[in-house]
């Protein structure tokens, strides 16, 4: 995602939260969301702040698929307006007045312009915004409706002991999304929650955002997931052997670059692993900022295969040597201008000028 440079013209040096946010908007949200729209308000409220989703999920520990399920989100309520270009990229974010008044609090734009500044080095934003459902808020009835489903009944129970604690009400409106919401199987959800625990997530939140990935890529069956795991961790394990990683699993942040460098960029495996290496030649350290700087370089120039590449690492090898080259003609001419004239035994004295022609007619008394 494009780093962008937030800016307001009443930095306060601290962020104001509307009463009406409280009362009204913040009691349905999802946490999660709530962390999001006030992380946008405290940027706005650093004047020249950079920012970039990348940056924002990082920050709080999300994806950007999470990021931008927490815009639609506050999109659909009416708290914010997302903009796309004609080729339907997103190009700004505009936050509204929550009393209503439909006058903006101020502008987040993508697009480079007179008072917000696009880095040059930043990748592309995505070409569409995420497609997530929004979680409902179920009421009592509705809880006590779904618990009267032995199959969920049992779900519920089942949670519970894997978790080793009761449910929470935000645990179970989770749960129940999944299920109702996203349409998935007790098969598939069960799945689900044990694959999590097994790789050590026991946060629901973890659990939502993978639910949420498997049904976006239409993932229905304990099959499809199993594959889809499968693919995933040799591509982790792919990943963490080109940066020399052993003896320990990735933390959520490296997580997120691999998920961006495979999902929003489209790279392939091969060219992610050539850049993971470069990064261990160039730092000697397995830097997943350093990789992603690579990567989102090549991502700017177009780059589909290891081919392209190639032709990069040679054109960036012929302008360095036209560039040595033409330092050296530069200096060389500079160091001939500014060589002193010296005198020999040989020639150490001034020159006089004669006029030979009319010393001979002198000599020759004319």
């Amino acid at each position: 995602m494009a780093d962008i440079m937030l800016h307001t013209n009443n930095n306060t040096g601290f962020t104001c939260i509307p009463n009406i946010f409280i009362d009204d908007f913040m009691k349905d949200a999802n946490g999660e969301y709530v962390k999001i729209y006030l992380y946008l308000l405290r940027c706005l409220n650093s004047d020249g702040y950079e920012f970039s989703i990348s940056q924002l999920a990082d920050c709080l520990d999300h994806t950007e698929k999470d990021v931008m399920r927490a815009f639609l989100y506050w999109e659909k309520v009416g708290l914010l307006h997302l903009e796309y270009t004609p080729d339907n990229e997103l190009s700004g974010i505009c936050l509204v007045d929550v009393k209503g008044t439909g006058s903006n609090l101020t502008s987040v734009n993508y697009s480079a312009g007179a008072s917000t500044a696009v880095s040059a080095g930043a990748p592309a934003v995505a070409s569409s915004p995420v497609e997530a459902s929004v979680r409902p808020n179920y009421s009592s009835d509705q809880l006590d409706a779904f618990r009267e489903e032995a199959l969920v009944s049992d779900l519920l129970f089942a949670t519970q002991t894997y978790l080793g604690r009761p449910l929470s009400t935000s645990d179970t409106q989770t749960l129940l999304f999944w299920y109702d919401g996203l349409h998935m199987s007790i098969e598939l959800i069960q799945y689900l929650i044990e694959t999590c625990l097994d790789n050590g997530h026991s946060s629901f939140h973890y659990m939502d955002t993978v639910a949420r990935n498997w049904a976006e890529d239409g993932i229905t069956t304990v099959e499809a997931a199993r594959l889809s795991s499968s693919a995933r961790n040799d591509t982790v394990y792919s990943i963490m052997r080109a940066l020399g990683i052993s003896g320990r699993d990735l933390i959520q942040s490296e997580l997120n670059y691999i998920d961006k460098w495979v999902n929003t960029y489209c790279f392939g495996l091969d060219i992610i692993c050539e850049a993971c290496k470069r990064t261990v030649v160039a730092t000697n350290k397995p830097s997943f900022k350093y990789a992603d700087s690579i990567l989102s370089s090549w991502k700017k120039s177009s780059v589909k295969s290891l081919d392209d590449i190639a032709r990069l690492d040679q054109e960036f090898a012929t302008a360095s040597v036209a560039k040595l080259s033409s330092a050296n003609r530069v200096r060389n001419t500079n160091a001939n201008s500014q060589k002193p004239k010296t005198n020999n035994k040989f020639h150490n004295f001034s020159q006089r000028d004669y006029d030979f022609a009319a010393l001979e007619k002198k000599l020759l008394g004319n």
